[in-house]
């Protein structure tokens, strides 16, 4: 199940890029993030993304018992705060 989420994040983020020069609000999905895929779309690792929101710096929503969701809006806003991303 990891590896279908990465593809589609992925090919997703492959497509769009070609098609536009910014990323934009458009570029995620419009429903709720896990990690993995916040982590894939940002370019860092998982612990990374877990760290921000223990720290405070990317608002999360709980998602069960363990798990966190993350809305495009509040991954974008962490972004453009000096998030770090993987240099393309």
């Amino acid at each position: 199940m990891r590896g279908e989420a990465l593809n589609r994040v992925h090919t997703g983020l492959k497509t769009l890029a070609a098609g536009t020069a910014a990323p934009t609000v458009n570029t995620l999905p419009n429903r709720l993030l896990n990690t993995f895929e916040v982590a894939a779309f940002v370019g860092c690792h998982e612990e990374t993304v877990r760290r921000a929101y223990l720290r405070g710096l990317l608002a999360s929503q709980k998602f069960g018992v363990r798990g966190r969701r993350f809305h495009p809006a509040d991954v974008l806003d962490w972004i453009g705060r000096g998030a770090p991303t993987r240099v393309v």
